[in-house]
């Protein structure tokens, strides 16, 4: 097949012309079906004359944490590293309440799509038997490294956490894999695009490192739940536009998505050439994390309002 590329062109986009959004998605790009909305004018309509979900005029926003000028790698970061059989790696461990307050009722909303059993995936699964994952990656296919992977989880408290494994140079990328593995292994995965791209990627990744991990118990793909509720209701079944059509909120200064591989390049180099300056060079991360996190925590606020039937609007009500 014949792919016209022009200068410009954005990760998405190239995507998009590999597979239209209408064909199966498989081996996709991270960003390909979470990228930037496309913008829009309110009096759009789809194809049947239905008109798509109305965006808020102000929308909620989750800005990327302020850093202090010449803070440490740790303060930039807010982890530690960690050591498993494989090595070292850096992890995260956030509340999502540190990003916004509206999820405090997220395991209430979660124990109500469970018991609701609309989606095979999840039958008979208790909140802790969940892991919502999203990873970013340096490449299109797991020949490639991954160097970030995000986990949200819930414990038998039914207390959310946010983990993230980050691998602050490829040689840190087994012992990241290994410490999701020791977090999600043989649970229930969801994920957005994630049985065409991060979950493959992952288990590719394992594989090439001898990483010892169980396989998920169920996958669900929010993708494939987000084009059947409301594929005729929104511009695309990108992640950010269902973010803002559905859960009624927007990013501050936001990475895209095609430029994180580079960015991350651009931190490595950084980083080998002045030892004395880790956390300036890990301030190139921050963002990528930031990004990761409003993924996660977006798969698993639209999982709700798919299975509630509604979107902010109705929240606000």
């Amino acid at each position: 097949m014949l792919i016209n590329i022009t200068m410009g062109q954005s990760w998405e986009e190239i995507a998009d012309e590999i597979a239209p959004a209408e064909a199966p998605v498989r081996g996709l790009a991270t960003g390909a079906r979470r990228g930037p909305s496309i913008a829009y004018q309110a009096s759009e309509t789809d194809a049947s004359g239905t008109g798509y979900l109305a965006a808020p005029p102000v929308p909620r926003c989750i800005a990327p944490p302020r850093l202090r000028p010449n803070a440490s790698r740790d303060e930039v970061l807010g982890g530690q590293l960690e050591k498993n059989a494989y090595g070292v790696c850096y992890h995260i461990a956030r509340s999502p309440l540190e990003f916004d307050a509206d999820y405090e009722a997220l395991p209430q909303r979660l124990n109500a799509v469970l018991a609701a059993e609309h989606y095979a995936a999840l039958s008979g699964a208790e909140l802790s038997d969940l892991v919502f994952m999203d990873i970013e990656t340096t490449g299109l296919s797991s020949g490639e490294p991954l160097f970030l992977i995000g986990a949200l989880g819930f414990n038998v408290a039914q207390t959310p956490r946010l983990d993230l494994f980050l691998a602050l140079d490829f040689e840190q990328e087994a012992a990241a894999l290994s410490a999701y593995h020791a977090l999600a292994g043989g649970k229930i995965l969801v994920t957005f695009n994630g049985k065409g791209f991060d979950w493959p990627y992952v288990e590719g990744r394992s594989l090439r490192h001898r990483v010892r991990f169980r396989a998920p118990r169920a996958h669900l793909d929010m993708l494939h739940v987000a084009r059947r509720t409301w594929k005729s209701r929104t511009p695309n079944c990108r992640l950010q536009t269902l973010e803002t059509h559905v859960c009624g909120r927007a990013r501050i200064d936001d990475i895209a998505s095609a430029r994180i591989p580079a960015t991350y390049h651009q931190y490595l180099e950084r980083q080998s050439l002045d030892q004395s300056t880790l956390g300036r060079a890990a301030a190139m991360l921050s963002p990528i994390l930031h990004h990761n996190a409003l993924d996660v925590l977006t798969m698993a606020e639209l999982l709700c309002f798919a299975s509630e039937k509604r979107t902010w609007q109705d929240l606000n009500r």
